[in-house]
């Protein structure tokens, strides 16, 4: 099953400010070098190289960099990677207790707008793996039907996060989320901003600073929830692209997220058929084995 991008890829190239297709032709030559042990796939389309071409602009040699990391921590992170069917019972509790959104509008330069929250405040509803795991199919499904972007910005709302939230985060799975972040996200990251922060932001601080490069920490800008925002309207985000939490006008946080939640639903097929395409490349041996386990865990209806 081959690996379905909806993006149109020549209006994404026009509106790119660097392009060549020789350099696309140049990568996919290099896929086909490549030894098995660095788990990039030989299939990889057009559409799937422009985005790691346009995340590292242009650059060739960034831009094998980080294609190698990203199918090397997608290998070593099945937790947040591998049976990605949203309606499935594993992700069900997640789906009813977290909010995700990639909104409608843009940011006031034209970024894309990744958004999440907690639903449920309880601690115990939380599960650090599994929203991980919604958070990069969301990005991912955002990709595939936008193709590449001038910039990404997450917004993400602390409303409800309490120090039980925290004690539910393991150190690994930390370390995996912030590498793969910082390394193989294929966007252009241009600042998370956090808004509602509670009283335990300076353990979370304690808790995440030592897994973040400086680049990625000058990305972070807090807002506490009492902040008069009327410059962030007019230079960050426009209300027109923020939910009414946020003194926007798009609708309620819920609406946005069960309509991102069927946008995932519907692109069932491009996240199994991207599995199978990853599966596929691995040497034989762990090939087969991921391949048995991919099976007995996966729903295919």
């Amino acid at each position: 099953m081959p690996v379905e991008l909806e993006y149109d890829y020549n209006a994404a190239t026009k509106t790119m400010d660097t392009f060549s297709q020789d350099d696309i032709d140049l990568l996919q030559e290099w896929t086909q070098k490549l030894d098995k042990s660095k788990y990039v796939p030989k299939d990889l389309t057009n559409k799937q190289l422009l985005l790691f071409y346009n995340a590292c602009y242009g650059n060739l040699d960034k831009t094998k960099t980080c294609i190698e990391k990203y199918y090397s921590f997608r290998k070593n992170a099945p937790e947040f990677f591998d049976g990605r069917v949203i309606n499935s019972e594993e992700l069900k509790p997640s789906v009813e207790a977290l909010e995700f959104s990639f909104l409608p509008e843009k940011s006031c330069e034209g970024y894309d707008l990744i958004y999440h929250r907690l639903h449920n405040t309880e601690p115990s509803k939380y599960c650090f793996e599994y929203g991980v795991k919604m958070l990069f199919m969301t990005v991912d499904a955002c990709l595939a039907k936008r193709g590449p972007q001038p910039g990404y910005i997450f917004l993400f709302d602390m409303r409800g996060v309490k120090l039980g939230h925290i004690t539910r985060v393991g150190l690994l799975s930390l370390r995996k989320f912030f590498q793969y972040v910082q390394e193989a996200l294929p966007v252009r990251m241009k600042a998370i901003h956090v808004f509602n922060t509670e009283p335990v932001l300076d353990k979370l601080m304690m808790l995440i600073r030592p897994f973040m490069d400086k680049k990625f920490f000058d990305m972070l800008k807090f807002h506490h929830k009492n902040e008069d925002l009327q410059k962030f309207y007019e230079t960050v985000v426009p209300r027109s692209a923020l939910p009414p939490d946020h003194g926007g006008t798009l609708p309620d946080t819920q609406t946005l997220h069960k309509r991102c939640m069927q946008q995932l639903e519907e692109l069932q097929p491009y996240f199994r058929a991207e599995e199978e395409q990853r599966l596929a490349a691995l040497p034989d041996k762990k090939r087969d084995r991921a391949m048995e386990k991919a099976f007995k865990n996966l729903d295919i209806d």
